[in-house]
């Protein structure tokens, strides 16, 4: 499919690699707002499970979109 197109290829692994950063920081971040509090020892268990549950299902996100980058849509040389 992209064997003759090899500039769209490039651009998808980009792009691929682009929106997985992205996933990874978006997941970082919930987790970066909230550790203080819970680092203090401040009531905050009602707002873990959910800040939890976003930072898997961007890490989830992010590990998918590698993957497919890795397997899919390999370099080829030559």
């Amino acid at each position: 499919m992209f064997s003759d197109q090899p500039s769209l290829r490039k651009t998808i692994r980009i792009g691929l690699l682009v929106f997985a950063l992205m996933a990874i920081i978006s997941g970082t971040l919930p987790l970066v707002l909230i550790s203080p509090g819970i680092l203090s020892g401040t009531a905050m268990p009602d707002r873990f499970p959910a800040f939890a549950i976003i930072a898997v299902a961007n890490y989830s996100f992010a590990i998918i979109l590698l993957l497919v980058r890795s397997k899919f849509l390999k370099v080829r040389s030559g």
